[in-house]
C-alpha cells in the first residue's frame, strides 16, 4: 500500500501518507533522519513527516519505504545458520547503487538508451526505479531459504562442491531459480512490471520479454557489484557486453567507482536501521 502511495500518480493526499507512514515506527524515523541529514542542509530541524515529505519527495520517500521493508523482511525470517545474510545486504546495496549510475548516464538525455535511441532500445526505467530494482533483486535468496532451508542447504552444498552460482545449481535441481521467486512474491506486493520483470530475468536478461534494457541494466549491475571496476575505471567484459556499444564504459565506470566509495561507508548503518 505504501508503495503504491508513494507513486507520482498517486492520489494519496499528504495528510493520508503521513498515517500510513507513522504505522511504522521505523520508517517514520528513518524518514526524518533522512530529511534532517546533511545532504539536505535544513537551517532548521525537521520535526513532522509532513514537513520531511515536503522536503525530501515521493521519489525518495519510495526508496526509503522499499528499504525499510527490505531489511524487515530480512531481519523477520529465521535463516539457515551458513546463510550470510550482512553479505546479501551489501551485495543489495552495492547493486542498486550501481544500477542508479548505470540509469542516470545510460537513460539520461545524452545516453546510450536515452530519449533519442529507438523505442525497442529505450530505457524507460529512471535512476530512482533502478536503485529499486537493484535492492530487491536478490529477495528471492532470502525468501527461498527461510521457507526451505533443508533444500537450500542441500543446494549450497552442491554449489561450494561444483564452484557455481547459486542460479546454476537451482535450475539444475528444480527448472527455476531465486530471481523468479523473488519476482513472484514481488507482484503478488503489487510492485509493477518494470521492477519484477528485470528482477525476474536478471540472471538471463537475453530471455526477457518485455522491459529489455532495464534487464540488461540490473543483470549488468549486479555482475559489476561482484567485479568492481579496476582503478582505471574499466568494467568487466562480462558486463559490458550487457551494455551499448557506444556508451562511455571509461566514464560510466569512473562514475560507479565514486558511487561505491560513497556507498560502502554507509552500508552497515543502513542495514541497522
Amino acid at each position: 500500500m505504501l508503495f503504491a502511495a508513494t507513486q507520482n500518480s498517486s492520489a494519496t493526499p499528504a495528510k493520508g501518507l503521513v498515517a500510513l507512514i507513522e504505522r511504522s515506527q521505523k520508517l517514520t524515523t528513518r524518514v526524518l533522519a533522512t530529511a534532517n541529514s546533511a545532504a539536505y542542509g535544513q537551517e532548521f530541524k525537521v520535526s513532522t513527516l509532513h514537513r520531511a515529505i515536503n522536503i525530501l519527495g515521493l521519489k525518495t520517500i519510495r526508496t526509503l519505504v522499499v528499504m525499510v521493508g527490505m531489511a524487515a523482511v530480512i531481519k523477520g525470517v529465521s535463516l539457515p545458520k551458513g546463510f550470510d545474510i550482512t553479505g546479501l545486504w551489501l551485495h543489495e546495496l552495492k547493486t542498486a547503487a550501481i544500477a542508479k549510475v548505470l540509469a542516470a548516464e545510460l537513460g539520461g538525455q545524452d545516453g546510450a538508451w536515452g530519449p533519442s535511441a529507438d523505442e525497442k532500445n529505450r530505457l524507460i526505467m529512471d535512476p530512482d526505479e533502478a536503485y529499486i530494482a537493484g535492492l530487491l533483486h536478490d529477495i528471492g535468496k532470502v525468501i527461498f531459504a527461510s521457507s526451505r532451508p533443508d533444500l537450500w542447504q542441500a543446494m549450497e552444498n552442491k554449489r561450494c562442491e561444483n564452484r557455481q552460482q547459486c542460479f546454476e545449481v537451482e535450475n539444475a535441481y528444480w527448472n527455476m531459480d531465486h530471481a523468479l521467486i523473488g519476482a513472484v512474491i514481488l507482484y503478488q506486493w503489487k510492485l509493477p512490471l518494470i521492477l519484477t520483470e528485470p528482477i525476474n530475468w536478471h540472471h538471463a536478461p537475453e530471455l526477457a520479454p518485455t522491459c529489455k534494457m532495464e534487464t540488461r541494466l540490473i543483470a549488468a549491475a549486479n555482475i559489476i557489484a561482484r567485479n568492481e571496476p579496476d582503478a582505471e575505471g574499466n568494467v568487466c567484459k562480462e558486463a559490458a557486453a550487457l551494455l551499448p556499444e557506444d556508451c562511455d564504459l571509461a566514464s560510466i565506470g569512473t562514475a560507479i567507482a565514486q558511487s561505491i566509495a560513497r556507498n560502502d561507508s554507509e552500508s552497515i548503518t543502513n542495514f541497522g536501521e
